[in-house]
């Protein structure tokens, strides 16, 4: 999938269509997909955004989707001896990988849920341009530091109106509101941080506790071969994610007494910091999963 188009791949009779990704040509797509028998599930993988009208209109047709990361299905394809890449081959390769693979199928979005997602990717290119002109300002003087104070008084109110959009959003939505309350019944957990996990992680609560801390790269990962052990570390997950429930790790340590516990403990066994810090985001991803579960 591209900006201007995407490639689908029918399985097993490996028939492959192509169409623009357009609202025209999601609408043909969803034609053929109507002429298509006992349909298991739709795989893609994440294309930078190019994927979300595509996934909003077959959620919207009640059709099972499912994602995969990109890095895994060139990995597949590679040890699959597939070498070549072309717009086609890899609509095959998704449709193998999904055909001999566990996928999991995307849980169903609210109207309300998509725009928060908007919300949230927008407040976080807000901070990094707000990051990149304070940088900027330390470097300059006269009038030129005075349009860089210009421009980052807009960007300040400009993501301060995100927040209040996000803040709307959970009162539009019962259910959303819920789930927002939920994640904020944990210490450390504030608003920002509850709609960066409910735009960022759909599945929480709806898969295992193993699998949730994979999902945020917080799980400690075996490195054995033979008789050599090597040293646990996390890998993967989604960054934006972490990176948020790191920082609700801080005042968590400090002010919840059970993660404040469970962080000395960690430290007088003689873990490094950041070590017994990842191992306190991992706590709190578990609890927010099996509290989103029971809720």
């Amino acid at each position: 999938m591209s900006k201007s188009s995407l490639d689908a791949c029918v399985l097993p009779d490996g028939q492959t269509v192509t169409y623009q990704n357009t609202a025209a040509g999601i609408a043909s797509f969803l034609a053929f997909l109507a002429t298509v028998d006992d349909i298991e599930r739709l795989v893609l993988e994440p294309t930078g955004g190019y994927e979300r009208l595509v996934v909003a209109a077959l959620q919207a047709a009640r059709l099972p989707v499912a994602k995969v990361n990109a890095k895994q299905i060139r990995q597949f394809a590679r040890a699959c001896g597939q070498l070549s890449k072309t717009d086609r081959i890899d609509a095959f390769i998704l449709a193998d990988y999904a055909r001999r693979m566990e996928t999991r199928i995307l849980p169903q979005r609210s109207s309300q849920e998509r725009a928060l997602a908007d919300f949230v990717s927008r407040y976080r290119q807000l901070s990094h341009m707000i990051v990149q002109e304070k940088n900027r300002r330390e470097k300059l003087t006269g009038r030129t530091k005075v349009w860089i104070e210009e421009s980052l008084r807009f960007l300040l109110d400009q993501r301060q109106a995100i927040v209040d959009e996000m803040t709307a959003c959970l009162k539009a939505d019962a259910e959303l509101g819920r789930k927002a309350e939920v994640l904020m019944s944990l210490k450390g957990i504030g608003l920002r941080t509850a709609c960066f996990i409910l735009a960022d992680l759909p599945e929480l609560g709806h898969t295992d506790k193993g699998q949730i801390a994979k999902l945020v790269g917080v799980a400690p990962l075996n490195r054995d071969s033979g008789l050599m052990r090597g040293k646990r570390m996390i890998a993967g997950g989604r960054r934006h994610l972490r990176d948020a429930l790191y920082v609700a790790a801080l005042p968590a340590i400090r002010f919840d007494p059970d993660m404040k516990a469970f962080f000395t403990r960690l430290k007088q066994q003689g873990k490094p910091g950041k070590v017994a810090l990842v191992a306190v985001m991992r706590k709190m991803i578990i609890i927010l999963n099996a509290r989103m579960r029971d809720a």
